[in-house]
């Protein structure tokens, strides 16, 4: 059953972000965004045959991660992202959520000094962002509407982005810490 939701994120989070891109004709970041999925899913279903095919669990649930590297094509069309807000914001709450899971390992690989903890804490960063599209997209709309209401109020917004920053960077290592223990 947990896959099946997660499955259904997936796919609700793709549609949304291929909807806006043929609506606000953002080809560029869509056509990326599938070329290196296609490219990724192949390489590691060389490397993995029969466990990861484009369409297997591996492979599905990093569609964040397409849509992050595909980004990286589209930002001199800034004109055209403009117009679309949710990409906008789909956008800058991906290079905000991947910043902070580079401080979590940051913190992870300095702070910890025994190699039999830092095994279980870098699975648990990977787990969070490989197989847990729930907590991974799910905080990344969380993300989405604190930017888009930030961004509304341009006199004195609502939220800063430290403080958005420091709200993804809390959330995963929550995350991490609740793994870590078995919680999760």
């Amino acid at each position: 059953m947990g896959t099946l939701i997660s499955y259904v994120v997936v796919v609700v989070y793709a549609v949304l972000f291929v909807w806006q891109c043929c609506k606000y004709e953002l080809h560029g970041w869509l056509a990326a965004s599938v070329t290196i999925w296609l490219v990724l899913a192949s390489i590691s279903s060389a490397i993995l045959p029969g466990i990861a095919a484009p369409f297997k669990t591996v492979n599905s649930f990093l569609v964040p991660m397409y849509v992050l590297l595909g980004s990286c094509f589209v930002m001199h069309q800034g004109r055209k992202l403009k117009h679309s807000s949710y990409l906008t914001v789909l956008l800058y709450s991906s290079w905000l959520q991947f910043a902070a899971l580079a401080i979590c390992l940051a913190l992870v690989l300095c702070l910890i000094k025994k190699a039999t903890l830092i095994i279980p804490f870098l699975v648990s960063l990977l787990q969070m962002y490989a197989w847990q599209p729930i907590f991974w997209i799910g905080s990344q709309w969380i993300l989405m509407i604190m930017l888009s209401l930030s961004s509304a109020d341009k006199e004195k917004p609502i939220w800063r982005w430290q403080t958005l920053m420091l709200f993804s960077l809390f959330t995963q290592l929550v995350y991490m810490m609740l793994s870590f223990r078995g919680k999760l």
